[in-house]
């Protein structure tokens, strides 16, 4: 036998035992006899380093992510589920389903239910049999390249025995034992705990060093196929049934129900069961099983309408309010925050409940020293719901301070509004969430500027503003707690590269209320400069689609403030770009006035280059088809968007179609 053949028979049988091990839970060989695989197969690659492959089981964790994670467009969205939170709300459900498949017998309509993991979706691409990358979910339409780490996960086969284009979606989770080990650890070393499983499993993804990932023992359940080349299959359950023979890990609790009863029976043999499992579950998802069904009933912008998750109830506790007090967001709005006698919900603990506003209070008639019932909305945020025990010696009703908490300057109410605000821009509160948003991945994208350095910055009166950012010095920098000449030295890098951001992320980045990240992509686009934004007048303003009076009053009293406009001179002044990047959309071009809708697989493009390649003509790209509608451009799996072209009789292009229309008019 060759080298090159010992080798590839070494890889082929660990990675059999990978899968008995991790996926089937059920070792044919003791861990010692593995290693003896393991270490020969190294030292085999080590002596022979041609014969090296991506798949090999020795390259699962390899060198450190340099910078930030890349973005990756997926083909196919990652749509998310539209939730129900009681049995009546599925029959709902169900009765849609019947409505859009008139022609379907109910009796022959089948559902899969499979178990609604805490986790982190991701999506996983093979070429040729290999892994080639890993995303995470993102937005849905673009996430970001995390291959290095998921390689890392033992579950995620490396390479499966087929030639067809494949993606593969699933849920990265963390075993609750495993939870509990590193928490344990990080008490131990004096850091704070994570705050659940999913957070901890998402922030072990996103690690640098995918060495300390690995550490984290991860793992991933597969419950969905992206796109597969030259689709044999009728069925979700035998699809499933195929990812499984490729040895992907599949839920050992997916059902296959002949009728939707026996599919809503599942949420009761569920709701105590899935408390005994080893990963957080909250709740089922339900959906059809043929995909021919699927195809006809298509999906919204947002959800497919051939499934749907059921919630559980959300946890609730018992506890103590021990205090209330009031903390300042970027806009100034101040929030009263129930302080708690600590108590574990969902598998966390908590002591501290947002208590919303000022209204909401004396609706509930919450006071410090009452016993309240709280749960944590959509398991995440925890809140009060009602006091069940009234505090014996209740004092006065709660009341908002007169004066912000933090700078002691005046608070008002807006009328019609529930929120009091500090009218101090320069408090230092407000300044701390102002930066935290300044530099976000969405905003001005600046990589190790968290919040303990903010706090540090503000605090010490070396950032009182963002322009002060640009000004900062190395040695500033490296004075701070825990932050070496190496540390330091990166945030300053990532202060100067976001100089070049741009006008729509530098938009979003200033933190106009009303302005979020669709609206600045908008009006940079339509602008391209700052300084014409700035002249353009509130009629003008106005009446532009998608802007309308509340955004138009919004950005001119902005503008119209002289600490503003003074701050916006100082970042122009220290380098910062304030035009759009790119080709500006064309007045009187090809499209211009004429309104665009994409919906399918394209493969000339993505969808985003499509839809920058429209909008640079003139044209406007919208989710949803209506009479306004000029062009379907529809791409492979085109959906129910397609039908309902064709019944309000909007022409349909496919990509060479729009590529002609695009060169030729």
């Amino acid at each position: 036998m060759t080298v090159k053949q010992d080798i590839e028979d070494l890889k082929q049988t660990i990675h059999k035992h990978d899968h008995q091990y991790y996926v089937k839970n059920y070792p044919l060989i003791s861990d010692q006899e593995y290693d003896a695989l393991l270490r020969r197969l190294r030292e085999l690659e080590t002596a022979h380093p041609e014969y090296v492959s991506p798949d090999s089981p020795t390259q699962r964790v390899g060198g450190k992510v340099d910078e930030r994670f890349k973005a990756v467009v997926h083909p196919v969205p990652m749509l998310s589920l539209d939730n129900t939170y009681n049995v009546d709300e599925v029959r709902v459900f169900h009765q849609r389903v019947l409505r859009g498949l008139p022609d379907v017998p109910e009796g022959s309509i089948e559902y899969v239910v499979e178990l609604k993991f805490d986790g982190l979706a991701v999506a996983l691409t093979y070429e040729d049999g290999l892994l080639v990358r890993g995303a995470t979910r993102g937005d849905g339409l673009q996430g970001e390249d995390i291959t290095v780490n998921l390689r890392t996960l033992r579950s995620i086969p490396l390479k499966i025995d087929t030639t067809q284009r494949l993606e593969v979606r699933g849920e990265v989770y963390m075993p609750k034992k495993e939870f509990e080990r590193i928490n344990a650890e990080r008490k131990a070393q004096g850091e704070a705990p994570f705050a659940n499983p999913r957070n901890a499993a998402a922030g072990a993804l996103r690690l640098l060093d995918p060495a300390i990932t690995a550490q984290r023992k991860l793992d991933i359940f597969i419950y969905a196929v992206g796109f597969l080349d030259n689709n044999p299959f009728k069925t979700h359950y035998e699809l499933q049934g195929q990812l499984d023979a490729l040895r992907f890990p599949i839920n050992q609790y997916n059902r296959l129900c002949e009728n939707f009863e026996s599919a809503l029976a599942l949420i009761e043999e569920f709701r105590e069961k899935r408390k005994e499992l080893d990963y957080e579950v909250d709740g089922l998802v339900i959906q059809l099983n043929s995909l021919a069904h699927r195809k006809q009933l298509g999906e919204t912008s947002k959800f497919p309408r051939w499934a749907v998750a059921y919630k559980y109830e959300a946890e609730q506790a018992v506890t103590q309010i021990m205090d209330i007090v009031c903390q300042v967001g970027r806009t100034g709005s101040i929030t009263p925050v129930a302080e708690l006698q600590p108590v574990l919900i969902s598998g966390s603990t908590v002591s501290r409940a947002t208590l919303h506003n000022e209204d909401e209070i004396n609706r509930k008639d919450i006071r410090i020293g009452d016993r309240v019932v709280i749960e944590k909305a959509g398991e995440i945020i925890p809140k009060v719901i009602r006091v069940i025990e009234p505090c014996r010696d209740r004092g006065q009703p709660f009341k908002m301070p007169t004066v912000c908490p933090k700078c002691q300057s005046s608070v008002y109410r807006a009328e019609g509004e529930v929120v009091w605000r500090c009218v101090n821009s320069a408090c230092p509160a407000q300044l701390k969430e102002r930066l935290k948003h300044f530099s976000c991945r969405k905003a001005m994208d600046i990589d190790h500027f968290g919040p303990a350095v903010i706090e540090q910055l503000v605090d010490s009166g070396r950032v009182k503003n963002f322009s002060d950012l640009y000004t900062l010095k190395m040695d500033e920098v490296a004075s701070l707690e825990r932050m070496a000449d190496k540390s330091a030295q990166n945030l300053i890098s990532a202060i100067e590269k976001s100089k070049s951001a741009g006008l729509s992320r530098f938009l979003h980045a200033l933190g106009v209320r009303h302005i979020g990240q669709r609206t600045a992509i908008l009006l940079a686009r339509r602008f391209r400069t700052l300084k014409i934004l700035q002249e353009t007048s509130y009629d003008d303003l106005e009446k532009i689609d998608e802007i309308g009076p509340v955004i138009a009053e919004s950005l001119k009293a902005f503008f119209d403030r002289d600490t503003n406009r003074q701050e916006i001179e100082r970042l122009l002044e220290l380098g910062i770009l304030m035009e759009e990047q790119g080709d500006a959309p064309e007045r009187g071009g090809l499209f211009e006035g004429r309104q665009f809708v994409l919906t399918g697989t394209l493969t000339r493009f993505t969808r985003e280059e499509a839809k920058e390649k429209i909008q640079s003509l003139g044209g406007r790209v919208t989710s949803t088809i209506s009479k306004k509608t000029d062009y379907l451009v529809a791409g492979a799996s085109a959906g129910s968007k397609l039908e309902k072209a064709r019944q309000l009789d909007i022409p349909v292009l496919n990509e060479e179609a729009l590529q002609k229309l695009m060169e030729n008019g």
